[in-house]
């Protein structure tokens, strides 16, 4: 059985698990178990009614508390940051990151899981596990932020493909902070129908987790210091973090290796690349690895926007023992300027380049060259790897039923979808072009061409979805187009100034979810909608 139907089995194999204790799916209440604890609504089903208890395979505990880390030399920085950890099942679910990022969780494809997770902080919160295809309740919906002192209990079935994913907080207008002050982790899901393929696994399986940072002279992060421009723009900073880490080299053999890149900055884009001009091997983006068709994909850079993943496979045989190799982001430049409306064009490019404090003041420029982390390699003899094929097909996509349009706006200082913003007033509301079918096939369109006002890249990104991207029109990419990977399943896309981007998605479950830009300061000034799956 390939990997294709494979996943088409497990789909259909696991699906009796992951809906039952959703009860429906438009306005209805969600599993009693958790909306009980959470918000303290009475459950709508009868007892009669109710859905078998959820046992799951693996119990965790998740905390979000303040703490301070040594990042720098000199005074430790404030920082809020997640601790967990594991109650029952499999112990290896849950690591610690080594740092004050969250602990990395690594479930297997088809596991019951549970969270329990408590809010110590002072203010409230809640978890998005980004990417993952989790029934409503489980998702992170900014409603479901819980107050200081409070608990929330997760329960779900692994349905994702085995891939790199993430979780951070979702509390509508704090998102941004929260992330920047340091909470958010990696999710990994794993499938034993992957081992044969022959990837570098154990000590040469490497996790990337790349952040910028801004900070004063006492290593205290420098949140929208620079107010005007890091609300227009998205917060950049000066200083590159790898898990939660500065200027940390990274031990690696002397022989094929897999790179897990995820970028959990708030808003900087990264143009990925190796110091000494070697090409990159993609073999897998947000959803997991290619198909056979689609990868390896051998490219000169990655482009890789705000919550995006990418996976690399890199023979580090080729280069000397004891060698020194450096990923760094190298120099870009990104279109943007005044949109006319209409679809006409731009006012200049260019924006962005170089180091230097940048447009209008800014403390640093999205294109500027950075480094991003540097490997060792071991002193040892080469063993040399040949680049794996990929298994699988490109999935048959089905005649999509219906296409909606959001055309993407800024102006005024703030992000529009289709006009509108994020409703404070009513958060479950939704208007009759955000609803979709349940496994009703949609041709989503982004438009990022059309409106009047200020014309940026945005990273769009739909909950509780993979997609793929069908077609991108317009050059706003520039010079970073060669390394854009519009290829596999994908759960967060850039969509540049100018651009027109379409995906094809298939909702799988009912409920409501939130579409946003996932540049955390857009996102949280209202650049985010709902949309609800009914049927």
């Amino acid at each position: 059985m390939d990997m294709w139907n494979r996943r088409e089995w497990i789909s259909s194999a696991i699906g009796s698990t992951v809906l039952p204790w959703f009860v429906g799916g438009c306005g209805s209440e969600a599993d009693p178990r958790v909306t009980q604890q959470s918000t303290g609504r009475k459950p709508a089903a009868s007892r009669s009614s109710r859905p078998r208890p959820f046992e799951p395979d693996v119990e965790l505990k998740l905390v979000a508390e303040r703490g301070e880390a040594a990042i720098w030399d000199g005074k430790p920085t404030p920082v809020m940051q997640y601790h967990g950890e594991v109650l029952s099942g499999r112990k290896d679910a849950l690591r610690e990151s080594g740092s004050f990022l969250g602990p990395t969780l690594d479930f297997l494809r088809g596991e019951r899981i549970r969270i329990r997770f408590e809010n110590r902080l002072d203010e409230p919160t809640i978890v998005h596990w980004h990417g993952m295809i989790v029934p409503e309740a489980a998702d992170g919906h900014p409603q479901l932020a819980i107050d200081p002192g409070k608990t929330y209990t997760y329960e779900f079935t692994v349905a994702n493909r085995a891939g790199t994913y993430w979780y951070h907080p979702h509390p509508h207008g704090r998102t941004g902070y929260q992330v920047y002050q340091g909470l958010g982790g990696a999710l990994i899901v794993r499938d034993p129908a992957e081992d044969s393929i022959g990837l570098p696994a154990g000590d040469d399986e490497h996790l990337l987790v790349i952040q910028d940072r801004r900070a004063d002279d006492a290593n205290q992060f420098q949140y929208l210091s620079n107010n005007m421009m890091d609300r227009m723009m998205g917060l950049l900073g000066d200083r590159v973090l790898v898990n939660g880490l500065s200027n940390v080299t990274h031990p690696v053999s002397r022989g094929p290796n897999r790179l897990r890149l995820l970028n959990l900055s708030n808003a900087r884009l990264y143009k990925l690349a190796w110091s000494d001009g070697s090409p990159m091997h993609v073999i897998g983006t947000d959803g997991g690895l290619l198909s056979g068709e689609e990868g390896p994909k051998k490219v000169p850079f990655v482009v890789l926007g705000p919550a995006e993943r990418v996976e690399l496979w890199e023979d580090f045989s080729t280069r000397d023992a004891r060698a020194k190799v450096t990923l760094v982001s190298e120099e870009f430049s990104l279109a943007m300027g005044m949109g006319m409306g209409g679809g006409r064009g731009m006012m200049g490019r260019g924006m962005g380049r170089g180091r230097g404090p940048g447009m209008m003041g800014m403390m640093s420029s999205p294109g500027e060259k950075l480094t991003i982390a540097s490997f060792r390699v071991a002193d040892e003899a080469p063993r040399a790897g040949q680049l794996p094929s990929l298994p699988g097909r490109n999935p048959v996509l089905a005649e999509p039923s219906r296409q909606l349009t959001t055309r993407l706006g800024f102006r005024m200082m703030r992000g529009f979808l289709n006009g509108r913003q994020w409703n404070m007033r009513d958060m479950t509301h939704t208007d009759d072009d955000e609803v979709l079918k349940h496994n009703e096939p949609v041709i989503w369109t982004f438009d990022n061409a059309s409106e009047m006002g200020m014309q940026m890249p945005h990273p769009m990104h739909l909950h509780g979805v993979q997609f793929r991207i069908v077609d991108r029109k317009g050059s706003g990419a520039g010079d970073l187009a060669k390394g854009v990977l519009d290829v596999g399943d994908k759960d967060t896309v850039m969509v540049f100034a100018g651009e027109v981007v379409k995906i094809q998605v298939t909702p799988t479950v009912p409920g409501l979810f939130v579409y946003h830009c996932h540049n955390l300061e857009h996102e949280d000034a209202g650049m985010m909608r709902n949309f609800r799956v009914v049927g």
